[in-house]
């Protein structure tokens, strides 16, 4: 007899139809190639971070020059000769100045364009990103320049102790310390880590100079205004670095210099300008509209497909 739509193998059906659907969704938007390669940069992050407070920040606050004056007794700088010293306090905020602020602004504007850009929108055919670039990319950009960032910093921060030019730390001036103090210290108050004498070079500095070309490479700064607006937000960080007695003047210019070579060095590879195994591994780390494994596409021929292979983002800038 004819089915009225209703009976069980009906109802069996859709449920089937359902449960394929739900694990499209999952297969497709959840457990894909791309948001795996977005956890591995996050994890990466946060292990780079950890290496920095261990064996860097806490390095240092050990190792730096201990003095019995009740004043901080800095070397001569030529920094400190032309910018006053001032740093107001901000309450609420990790490390209370003004450059800890200026970087979460930066990291902001960046995760919100991450937000936005999270679904770009593709090809139908080739599959390349056609508005916005990748959210995915911009939040790996930002990750892996940082972890560039602290790897190195980790690399000179505890070679060579000076004494701390910052008034915050005159009470952690006056005794010398063990690795296990100077651990608990660094990495035993909370989230961010925090120390003393840490100064070659400066991690603020060397972040918001990473976040000015991610933000420039991902075509944030396309508009003239904006483009003033988070120069000015940057340049204010970088004044009160120095201002706050935070870092030498020679910090902050070598974290200038850090801060350009490492994204020229970074997108040099990412971009294949250069080869070698760091190239292909960074490479195979990114996102790529390739690896989107729900871009299936009636009519798509074989050099359609070979362009949609190529990491092509025409909001990328050179930086």
């Amino acid at each position: 007899p004819p089915s009225d739509g209703g009976g069980y193998y009906n109802r069996f059906a859709r449920h089937r139809q359902q449960s394929r659907d739900a694990w499209y969704f999952f297969e497709n938007s959840v457990f894909t190639l791309n948001n795996f390669k977005v956890i591995t940069s996050l994890s990466l992050w946060f292990v780079s971070y950890m290496i920095m407070g261990i064996f860097g920040g806490s390095v240092a606050y050990m190792h730096f020059e201990r003095r019995d004056k009740s004043i901080p007794d800095p070397l001569p700088d030529f920094g400190y000769d032309v910018v006053p010293y001032w740093c107001p306090r901000i309450p609420h905020v990790p490390h209370s100045n003004v450059q800890s602020v200026v970087l979460f602004i930066l990291y902001s504007i960046i995760l919100s364009g991450v937000a936005l850009r999270w679904n770009p929108k593709h090809h139908p055919k080739s599959g390349t990103v056609i508005w916005g670039g990748d959210g995915r990319l911009i939040l790996q950009h930002m990750c892996h320049l940082n972890c560039l960032v602290f790897l190195t910093r980790t690399s000179v921060v505890g070679l060579t102790g000076l004494p701390q030019p910052n008034p915050k730390c005159i009470e952690q001036q006056h005794f010398p310390v063990s690795f296990a103090n100077a651990l608990k210290f660094v990495m035993g108050r909370g989230f961010p880590p925090h120390a003393c004498g840490d100064l070659i070079y400066s991690g603020h500095v060397g972040c918001t100079l990473i976040c000015m070309a991610v933000l420039r490479r991902h075509g944030f700064m396309r508009n003239r205004l904006t483009s003033s607006l988070i120069w000015i937000i940057a340049a204010i960080g970088i004044y009160f670095t120095i201002s706050c007695r935070s870092h030498y003047s020679v910090d902050v210019m070598l974290a200038f210099y850090f801060g350009y070579f490492l994204p020229e060095w970074y997108y040099n590879r990412s971009d294949e300008r250069v080869g070698g195994a760091v190239s292909r591994w960074i490479r195979s780390l990114e996102v790529r509209p390739a690896d989107l494994r729900h871009l299936h596409y009636e009519g798509i021929n074989e050099s359609d497909e070979k362009q949609g292979d190529s990491p092509r983002y025409p909001a990328t800038i050179s930086v």
